[in-house]
């Protein structure tokens, strides 16, 4: 039984991917300041900020960035027994337009090839560079396929980033093989403008659910996110904010999501955790970078993550 902190029953999360550091600039500008950052980090640091145990299998730099990621970590009091070093930290450098939007480029290596610790995991969540880039890619691979078979729940997010992917026919192979292994699925539309060019999202959505996951959100910024969901449709609206920017967006509405799905996939489950997603994610939008928003933000941004439609 997995579930929010709102339960009277705890979850423990295994989150796989990287770590890296964000040099985000301010709006309009090239001057950048150093934050903890990569989607699997902020989805880690998220879970863990809602109250979950949460274990965190990364690569994390023996330099001084490694250092800033270490040490962001431990104050979140995300277990760092899964952490291997490696000499550098990766960097991805943001920068952000006057209108809040961010544009990325990296700086990335990644070839984990950790076997961590399953005992005791509820849910696994992975997805971003760390399924797409060799070599390790194959390792995360493997822990998703071990997680399974020890009937713990899988959690992907392709986070697609098409600077470092490769072709798009080779990535699509590769996200759709994550896919097959998930239960849970979040990706954005922008993620599936660029995978399946010209395909509908509910139509993506649609097929890839019928690969295997229970449900898949499609996100789509300020016009909410929509699930397919056991041959159900569901769309929940995203509550208006202004945008400080949108670093670390996604990363909240999967924490939201996966937080608050409760102890199984039912329809109201799913609504639950559509609402809480897509207020977690504005509150995350309506102040700079990718920490976790105060409770008392995302509580508040609740009756405005309504349920538009439902079929």
């Amino acid at each position: 039984m997995w579930a929010s902190s709102a339960y009277p029953y705890a979850v423990t999360f295994l989150v796989v991917g990287e770590s890296l550091v964000d040099l985000i600039s301010r709006g309009g500008s090239w001057s950048f300041a150093a934050t903890p950052g990569g989607s699997p980090l902020n989805v880690a640091v998220g879970l863990a900020a809602e109250g979950h145990e949460v274990r965190f299998a990364s690569e994390v730099g023996t330099d001084l960035f490694g250092g800033l990621l270490r040490a962001h970590l431990e104050a979140y009091g995300v277990a760092p027994d899964e952490l291997t070093d490696t000499p550098a930290t990766s960097v991805a450098f943001a920068r952000i337009d006057k209108a809040g939007a961010a544009t990325y480029d990296f700086r990335f290596a990644w070839a984990y090839g950790g076997k961590p610790d399953l005992a005791g995991i509820d849910c696994v969540h992975t997805g971003s560079l760390a399924t797409a880039v060799a070599p390790g890619d194959a390792a995360v691979l493997g822990v998703v396929e071990a997680a399974k078979r020890a009937g713990a729940l899988v959690s992907y997010d392709p986070n697609i980033r098409p600077a470092l992917v490769g072709e798009r026919a080779g990535a699509l192979a590769r996200v759709e093989e994550m896919v097959r292994a998930a239960d849970v699925v979040k990706v954005s539309d922008e993620d599936l403008r660029w995978l399946c060019p010209g395909e509908p999202d509910v139509a993506v959505a649609g097929r890839w659910a019928s690969l295997g996951p229970r449900l898949v959100v499609v996100t789509r910024g300020g016009q909410g996110a929509v699930a397919v969901h056991d041959g159900l449709v569901t769309v929940c609206a995203a509550p208006p904010v202004t945008v400080a920017d949108t670093v670390g967006a996604g990363d909240a509405f999967t924490t939201g999501l996966l937080s608050h799905l409760g102890g199984d996939l039912s329809v109201e489950s799913v609504t639950r955790a559509m609402r809480y997603a897509s207020a977690t994610a504005a509150a995350v939008c309506a102040r700079p970078g990718a920490l976790p928003p105060p409770s008392a933000e995302v509580e508040s941004l609740l009756p405005a993550a309504v349920i538009v439609t439902k079929g």
